[in-house]
């Protein structure tokens, strides 16, 4: 066995922001080495496709090796794989889990074939409610099956009562669980970090970093799915220090940080993120913008146009445009401390926040087969495109308005929403919490019925919710990284 190391080192750089002089030493650095991985990785793969095709396997275990292979960062490897063994699994009558197996066996079924775009009801759960409609009592006992089924009702659509009875229960117990001294040390982490943010809006990548080690530690584990995932963490890494060079090259080139003291030097937290006549109008600074931004756009529309024969640079300024216009707007409401009414903030922000621009960008850039039908959708601002941006403004707003308003900044969502209600900030941000809550139940509902460009573009848009959901989880770490937030860059890049 090949002596794996996913813990990488940074020699030197500035905490603070990217300036090119950081250097980077990793254990996955040589062309040998990568070569000697992807050999390795390649046996490995081949040993764990037998378990994931094996029809004798109890429906039990095949659920949780799909969960254990997702949560090890492992789905790229093997999706077509799963995604065959899914449906036999899915076309017999009730997936192998009948009524009488466990709390754990039905909610990771549900929260598996939800996942991936499968019409499942939440019926199944009635099994487990006993004859005055009530979940059975004896349930809380069952701590795995208590963390199952809240991570199940973290896939519910809009309108299903009993998933919304499902995670108010389970969130119940399992903060009672937490409490109590003696849970083993591994599931008491698991349970608390459970609450903190559920699984299905995590980052892949960062729930790998932390689930690699954490399944280490289990006495069941399989050594080889251990040992590929630890293998593909450190490949994966490398091509992301590699991703990084090239696009700390680009930024250093542009100088846009060294010219613009106004700008923001985030380049390494960034990575997870049209008239020229007119630019001789516009202040120094200003036009130092806005032909990067001209040349950078045209040089990807010029490369989706030779590779795919598809002209995408309407498409392109339009996401700026309307990013600029939006912007503009909200400067006006500065300037004048006008506090706009909740709707019409969110009409906006959704805009401002710039997650549409990134993920059109994005989409244009992994697609190759691209249609009238996907142009229409972009130029609308299809709902996968408005339901992760909506996410990511508000989850913005409940990390940074605090700071906000301690410089004196008028609009947000919460500050809307108080002007707007009457009510106190604590209520206002609890407002926000449940809108973020229905914006993901929105999406889980896309992933079952939304056409093949909307399940695609949707996966970049639930990245971009992760994203999200992850940066602004315990405040502006965009804004003001902290240790934690550098931590996890450095879990991604060094």
């Amino acid at each position: 066995m090949i002596p794996i190391n996913i813990r990488c080192r940074v020699v030197e750089s500035d905490n603070r922001s990217f300036n090119g002089s950081f250097r980077i030493r990793c254990a996955v650095s040589s062309d040998t080495r990568d070569a000697i991985y992807k050999e390795r990785a390649a046996k490995l793969e081949k040993e764990l496709r037998f378990a994931i095709n094996d029809e004798d396997a109890e429906p039990v275990n095949f659920l949780e090796l799909i969960d254990d292979i997702q949560r090890l960062g492992l789905w790229h490897r093997f999706e077509m794989d799963i995604g065959g063994a899914l449906r036999k699994f899915e076309s017999s009558d009730d997936g192998g889990v009948a009524e009488e197996y466990s709390l754990h066996a039905a909610a990771l079924r549900f929260r598996l074939f939800r996942q991936h775009g499968y019409e499942i009801s939440q019926d199944v759960f009635k099994a487990f409610k006993d004859n005055k409609g009530n979940f059975k009592g004896c349930l809380h006992k069952d701590v795995k099956g208590m963390l199952s089924f809240y991570e199940a009702s973290h896939l519910a659509f809009e309108g299903e009562d009993l998933m919304d009875e499902a995670l108010t229960f389970s969130r119940m117990h399992l903060m009672d669980l937490r409490c109590v001294n003696n849970l083993e040390k591994g599931l008491l982490e698991e349970v608390s970090r459970t609450l903190e943010l559920p699984l299905h809006r995590r980052m892949l990548r960062l729930e790998a970093w932390w689930y690699i080690e954490a399944y280490s530690r289990r006495a069941t584990a399989n050594p080889t799915l251990l040992e590929l995932a630890k293998l593909d963490f450190n490949m994966v890494q490398s091509t992301h220090q590699e991703d990084l060079k090239k696009m700390a090259r680009w930024w250093i080139g542009m100088g846009l940080a060294s010219k613009l003291n106004f700008a923001r030097d985030r380049l390494v937290e960034c990575f997870f993120w049209w008239d020229v006549g007119a630019a001789k109008n516009l202040p120094k600074c200003m036009e130092l913008c806005f032909l990067a931004l001209y040349n950078s756009v045209n040089e990807m529309a010029y490369q989706t146009l030779r590779d795919h024969g598809q002209n995408n640079i309407s498409y392109l300024t339009k996401a700026w445009t309307d990013l600029c216009k939006a912007f503009l707007k909200e400067a006006k409401w500065e300037h004048s401390k006008h506090v706009p009414t909740f709707q019409d903030y969110l009409e906006n922000a959704w805009i401002s926040v710039s997650g549409h621009a990134f993920l059109v960008h994005a989409y244009f850039l992994q697609n190759s087969s691209i249609t009238g039908e996907t142009f229409d959708s972009l130029e609308q601002y299809h709902d996968v495109l408005r339901f992760p941006s909506t996410i990511f403004r508000l989850c913005n707003d409940l990390g940074t308005s605090k700071d906000e308003l301690e410089r004196g900044e008028s609009a947000n969502s919460i500050t809307c929403y108080m002007k707007e209600t009457g009510c106190s900030e604590d209520e206002a941000r609890q407002h926000i919490s449940d809108l973020i809550d229905s914006y993901w139940k929105k999406m889980n509902r896309c992933r079952v019925d939304g056409s093949t460009f909307a399940k695609q573009l949707l996966e970049t848009g639930i990245n971009l919710a992760w994203i999200s959901q992850c940066t602004y989880q315990h405040g502006d770490v965009h804004g003001c990284p902290d240790y934690l937030s550098e931590k996890r860059v450095q879990s991604f890049d060094y």
